[in-house]
C-alpha cells in the first residue's frame, strides 16, 4: 500500500513539473525576475531549456539592473557595449566602469544588484594635496582602477574627505565606506602602536538640505565616528590587543621618570584587511539609504589623523569605495 501511495505522489509531482514547463516563457521570466540575481536567477537556468531561455532573457536582467543605469553609463569615459542585459550585469559586477574623467567608478554588487561607487583620489579633498612637498601623484600602480593615485610625502596633519549624493545609491540599502590604500616600504608614522592616538573616521549624512534650490533652515544630520588602524606591525596579535584594556609605560622626559598609562579597550576599532586586487582596505563607517530614496541627501566620509601631530609618510590612496554592507 505504501509503495502505491509513493507512486501516486511521484506521478503528481511529475505532473506539476510538466505544468510548470508548459508555462509561457514571459511568465517564467517574470517569476525569475522577482528573485535574486546571484542565486535563484542563475540556478533556475539549470532546471530545463525553457527555464534557461527565460533566465537569460533581457526581461529578467533588465529588472536586476538599476533603473537609472543608462543615465549613469552615459557618464562613462568609454562606451560600454554588451550583447545582452545579463552580459551588462556581469560586466558591471566584474569590471567597474570609469566615469567623469576617471574620477569615479561605477559597478554593481553581484549578490543584490545594488550600485557601488568608488571616488578616486582626484575626487577627494586632501589637505595639502596640491603641495608636492606633502603629496605627489603617481601613475600606473598595479591593481589600481584609476590612472593615478595620491602618495603621502610628509605631513603631520592628515585629512581626507569624500562626498557622494545618496540619490546615486540603491534605495533600501545599508552601505559601508572603505578607504582603499597601500603603504610604501619607506613609510613612517602610520603604524598603530599602543600608546599612540589612532586615526579617526567619521561618516556624516546630511538630508533635508533642500533639493531643487529650496534650502531648509534645519537639515537633518546623522554622524558616527570610529578609531582606525591603518598598519598592523604585529599582525592579528596586534588586532586583538586593540580590543582589550592595556597598560604601558611612557617616559616622562621632563621629570626623568616613567609613568604608567592605561589604554581602554576599543572593541569597535576598524582594522585593515587585504583586497583581491592587491591593495588594502579599512572600513570607515556605514550608513543607510532610505527605501524611498533621498534625492537631497549627501554622505560625507572623513578620515583624519591630526591629534598626535606626528609626521607621516608613505600612505598611497587609491580612493574611497562605497558599497553595500552585509552581515557576515
Amino acid at each position: 500500500m505504501r509503495a502505491w501511495v509513493d507512486i501516486v505522489y511521484m506521478d503528481a509531482e511529475a505532473a506539476a513539473a510538466a505544468e510548470i514547463y508548459r508555462l509561457p516563457e514571459e511568465c517564467v521570466a517574470y517569476a525569475i525576475s522577482l528573485t535574486t540575481p546571484a542565486g535563484d536567477a542563475c540556478q533556475s537556468s539549470a532546471v530545463s531549456p525553457a527555464f534557461r531561455a527565460a533566465a537569460d532573457s533581457d526581461a529578467v536582467w533588465a529588472r536586476f539592473l538599476p533603473h537609472d543605469h543608462a543615465a549613469v553609463l552615459a557618464r562613462a569615459d568609454e562606451p560600454v557595449a554588451c550583447e545582452s542585459k545579463k552580459d551588462l550585469f556581469s560586466r558591471l559586477c566584474d569590471n567597474p566602469v570609469l566615469l567623469d574623467g576617471a574620477t569615479m567608478s561605477f559597478g554593481l554588487e553581484r549578490r543584490s544588484g545594488a550600485k557601488c561607487f568608488m571616488l578616486a583620489a582626484r575626487a577627494l579633498s586632501i589637505v595639502w594635496g596640491d603641495d608636492p612637498s606633502c603629496w605627489i601623484w603617481t601613475a600606473g600602480l598595479p591593481g589600481s582602477r584609476f590612472p593615478e593615485v595620491a602618495e603621502l610625502v610628509d605631513v603631520c596633519w592628515l585629512e581626507i574627505t569624500g562626498k557622494l549624493s545618496l540619490s546615486l545609491l540603491s534605495p533600501g540599502t545599508t552601505y559601508a565606506a572603505y578607504l582603499v590604500y597601500a603603504i610604501s616600504d619607506d613609510s613612517y608614522g602610520l603604524e598603530c602602536h599602543i600608546g599612540m592616538l589612532p586615526p579617526k573616521a567619521t561618516v556624516t549624512v546630511v538630508s533635508g538640505s533642500g533639493g531643487g534650490g529650496k534650502p531648509t533652515p534645519t537639515p537633518a544630520v546623522t554622524s558616527s565616528s570610529h578609531a582606525i588602524c591603518l598598519q598592523h606591525m604585529q599582525g592579528e596579535e596586534e588586532a586583538a590587543a586593540h580590543r582589550r584594556k592595556t597598560q604601558y609605560m611612557r617616559l616622562r622626559r621632563s621629570y626623568g621618570r616613567n609613568k604608567m598609562l592605561t589604554r581602554e579597550a576599543d572593541p569597535d576599532i576598524r582594522c585593515p584587511r587585504p583586497r583581491g586586487d592587491g591593495w588594502a582596505e579599512v572600513e570607515l563607517g556605514e550608513f543607510a539609504v532610505a527605501a524611498g530614496g533621498e534625492d537631497d541627501a549627501v554622505v560625507e566620509v572623513r578620515f583624519e589623523e591630526v591629534d598626535s601631530r606626528r609626521w607621516k609618510r608613505g600612505l598611497i590612496v587609491q580612493g574611497i569605495e562605497i558599497r553595500p554592507k552585509h552581515a557576515c
